[in-house]
């Protein structure tokens, strides 16, 4: 790719539900002390859905406030790609084209399609935008967005789902533009460990689970159901193990690609936008990369928001004024798979 092709982003909206749970009320539930939610997991406060709360949905309601934002019209945008959570209002659906009509936008206006990642979406999204755009000059306008409610998947009454109890309900939606001088992609990486390929899965609406064979099993026993409405984790002591031993060099070579990409070191880097793990784990990557750890926000008030955590850290940078003109920002997801990714992006102008 030409070095002096620019993409950058015009704005964008990061939409969370209205109501939240305290780590005193989420205690109650899990089982799990105030403390060790607060100190460990990093949960202080996160958001819960409403009954509209859906991927879709959301994405469209963060879609229509970034237009508003910017005064972009629908008919302008050339190319949506969703990159949120597939695990969504229906299976076999895409939902960048259902974003596309709920806008606005025509069948002559501009294409869509959904880009599939987990929680590392968003910074493949970036990717997959920029490139798009670089091999296809039409191409001037596009809006990447994704929403998330994995949060369903978790059982908060099951131990083994403790490292999903941060998870809530979120959505985002940003325009990129051709040769805009402001808030630049630069470089981006991505590393996939298929030795997770399987360890979490999600089983509801899969077509090897729900044969007839299962539904007449449900209907004997309804309790089947809760095993195919949560997550179902295989082979947690070797996951656990594994994450262990690999998941820190995994984020951080993500970083290392996407700064070697991007022409910068990883000390460079101004502000880390990262996908909520947990404290230790956040801090943990810092450490290992040379980077301090004021140079970022835990999202201790918010929980982990999927594919909108990369955008909530941004905006939370932005508000405490720890990214300024020209700060190298590290955007740096992560999700099942196992996928880790990055970009940074060149804030400002």
């Amino acid at each position: 790719m030409d070095n002096n092709f620019k993409v950058g982003i015009l704005d964008y909206h990061v939409y969370l539900p209205e109501k939240t749970i305290t780590a005193e009320e989420l205690s109650a539930i899990t089982n799990v002390p105030v403390n060790v939610l607060k100190d460990k997991m990093g949960i202080h406060r996160k958001y819960v859905g409403g009954s509209d709360d859906h991927p879709g949905i959301m994405a469209v309601k963060a879609a229509k406030e970034v237009l508003k934002k910017t005064g972009v019209k629908p008919l302008d945008i050339d190319l949506i790609l969703y990159a949120g959570e597939t695990y969504a209002e229906y299976t076999c659906w895409t939902i960048g084209i259902y974003v596309q009509q709920q806008i606005g936008a025509t069948v002559d206006s501009c294409y869509a399609f959904d880009l599939s990642f987990r929680c590392a979406g968003t910074p493949l999204a970036l990717k997959v935008a920029k490139e798009t755009m670089y091999s296809d000059p039409s191409l001037k306008t596009v809006m990447v967005v994704g929403g998330n409610v994995n949060c369903n998947l978790a059982n908060l009454k099951d131990p083994t789902h403790s490292f999903m109890y941060n998870m809530a309900p979120g959505a985002f939606a940003a325009i990129l533009v051709r040769d805009l001088d402001k808030n630049n992609i630069l470089g981006t990486g991505i590393v996939t460990d298929p030795v997770f390929a399987t360890n979490v899965v999600g089983v509801g609406g899969g077509s090897r689970h729900l044969t007839m064979e299962k539904v007449r099993e449900i209907m004997e026993n309804p309790k089947i159901l809760d095993q195919i409405n949560y997550a179902q984790l295989n082979d947690l002591e070797q996951m656990k193990d594994n994450l262990n031993k690999r998941s820190l060099p995994d984020f951080t070579n993500a970083v290392k690609k996407a700064c070697k990409n991007s022409g910068i070191k990883p000390e460079e880097i101004d502000y880390l936008s990262m996908v909520a793990t947990s404290p230790r784990s956040q801090f943990g990557v810092m450490d290992a990369l040379g980077i301090a750890r004021d140079k970022t926000v835990y999202h201790y008030d918010y929980g982990h928001c999927g594919h909108a955590d990369n955008f909530l850290g941004l905006n939370l940078g932005i508000e405490a004024g720890k990214i300024k003109n020209g700060s190298n920002v590290c955007m740096l997801g992560a999700g099942t798979g196992y996928a880790f990714s990055s970009s940074i992006i060149k804030w400002g102008k």
